[in-house]
């Protein structure tokens, strides 16, 4: 499957953010859109994409952000960078779109340079999917193993595949193949398939998408290629998953190939242990 290299910014209307326009690579700035238009972008949008607005554009007095709140509910994958002028008169509502899951926030003033945005964009980038990915099984893996599934999630919302995890970690295929190994991960290829599934688990749970929508989003052809992909890794149906939540029902079967490679790793280390003991 062919990598997307572009990181698509869309840009809500009403942002003033100084240096936006001279963005380096790999973002692309699109044209600022209405919210009836944002949210028609975002459901065919893939997973690198990011949205960029102000909270405080167009809000009302007392308004809590009620737009930006149902379009996370809708979807919660979504990947959205807050830009406003941070101070302390700001820390609660700081809270509250951290809560609402608000990928990062943008301080307009210090930040408000070609560096400063670029920086936040790529701290940015895959935060849903590590979040989840933090919350479902990561606490239960080395710190190798860990970094290395960090990695694979970056990947992973560009449509890659195990190359360019490699070219991500700036390390040979075969070297990647033994980091892997000594981390009792699987095989770089299918540490990445499995990425996928779980990426692909969780569009399937934003209410606002369709199995289709998710589908495409992460590459697949059609959502009957999606619904067999799915069905092979977790033993269930894409619809069925829905119903019970896609990805955490992905992270689980995720998390026990990962516990079988650990413990077929340890009854091996411990064999080897004894080997060297009765020699």
């Amino acid at each position: 499957m062919k990598r997307r290299n572009a990181r698509r910014v869309i840009v809500l209307d009403g942002l003033r953010l100084n240096g936006l326009d001279r963005l380096d690579p790999p973002y692309v700035v699109e044209p600022p859109v209405g919210w009836e238009e944002l949210e028609t972008a975002v459901r065919t949008a893939p997973p690198s994409a990011v949205v960029l607005l102000d909270p405080y554009a167009g809000r009302r007095a007392g308004d809590a952000f009620p737009r930006l709140r149902e379009l996370l509910r809708h979807y919660p994958s979504l990947t959205v960078v807050a830009a406003f002028e941070l101070g302390a008169d700001t820390v609660a509502d700081v809270q509250t779109l951290l809560e609402w899951g608000v990928s990062e926030m943008i301080d307009t003033g210090p930040e408000g340079t070609p560096r400063g945005i670029h920086a936040r964009l790529r701290q940015a980038h895959a935060r849903p999917l590590k979040r989840r990915l933090e919350k479902s099984f990561l606490t239960f893996v080395g710190a190798e193993a860990r970094n290395l599934l960090m990695g694979a999630a970056e990947v992973a919302v560009e449509g890659g595949g195990a190359p360019d995890l490699a070219r991500a970690l700036s390390v040979a295929p075969r070297t990647l193949t033994e980091r892997c190994a000594r981390a009792d991960l699987p095989p770089p290829r299918q540490v990445q398939a499995w990425m996928r599934i779980l990426l692909a688990c969780m569009l399937l749970d934003d209410p606002g998408r369709t199995v289709y929508a998710a589908a495409w989003a992460c590459g697949y052809s059609t959502d009957r290629s999606l619904r067999r992909a799915v069905s092979a890794f977790v033993g269930a149906d894409a619809t069925t998953l829905r119903r019970g939540g896609a990805f955490a029902q992905a992270a689980g079967a995720f998390n026990a190939v990962l516990r079988e490679i650990r413990e077929a790793a340890r009854e091996r280390r411990r064999a080897e242990r004894v080997s060297r003991v009765e020699d």
